[in-house]
């Protein structure tokens, strides 16, 4: 009986990492198909419970424009991920 108990805790627990794992790989994939190459993924924000997400800031990789007198275009995402199911939150001008 403990057995059984420990490994269902253990298929909760690996199956739950696994999904964690993918999701940056999804968001960097969301993030190129939005004409954004990556070059940093942060966790933004991370909601724990039965209904759990995770938002990804995502650090675009832009090149740079010589004209200061440009729009200010942005330069990061925000990503809504859960599970596997990643979605395009807004983007975000960052100054530095």
């Amino acid at each position: 009986m403990r057995l059984s108990v420990f490994m269902f805790l253990l298929y909760l627990f690996l199956g739950s990492a696994a999904a964690r794992a993918a999701a940056p790989a999804e968001a960097r994939e969301l993030a190129r198909n939005s004409n954004c190459p990556p070059k940093k993924i942060e966790v933004y924000r991370h909601t724990l419970g039965k209904e759990g997400r995770t938002v990804y800031s995502v650090e675009c990789n832009l090149p740079k424009t010589k004209d200061e007198s440009a729009a200010q275009t942005a330069s990061s995402l925000l990503i809504q991920c859960e599970g596997n199911l990643c979605v395009l939150l807004r983007p975000v001008a960052q100054t530095q």
